[in-house]
């Protein structure tokens, strides 16, 4: 609507956003540096199949539901590692209290 694209900079890919029952993960790196704290053959198994090892919300079933998946799934090894790189190089980040609207 004419005004300037805007994002939520301190929270950026840390997650805390409701999508209905589902909020989205923090993928900004855990203590041990790994994003989401996964490693680079977990990430690759996510992004390619959608499953959600944290089982998070069992009552939907093993996948995730807010990640679109399927649209990353057919990414070459390489472009995944450009992804996993640059999530393992941005600091970690805490989900804040973003409700989707205006970030």
């Amino acid at each position: 609507m004419g005004q300037p694209k805007q994002f939520n900079a301190e929270n950026y890919l840390s997650g805390g956003v409701p999508f209905g029952p589902f909020t989205s993960r923090n993928l900004t790196p855990e203590e041990d540096g790994l994003p989401a704290g996964m490693t680079f053959e977990q990430f690759k198994l996510v992004i390619r199949t959608g499953v959600d090892l944290d089982k998070a919300h069992p009552q939907f079933g093993p996948l995730l539901q807010v990640m679109p998946w399927p649209v990353y799934q057919s990414m070459t090894d390489r472009d995944l590692r450009a992804i996993y790189e640059y999530l393992s190089a941005i600091p970690t980040a805490q989900p804040g209290t973003c409700t989707g609207a205006g970030q």
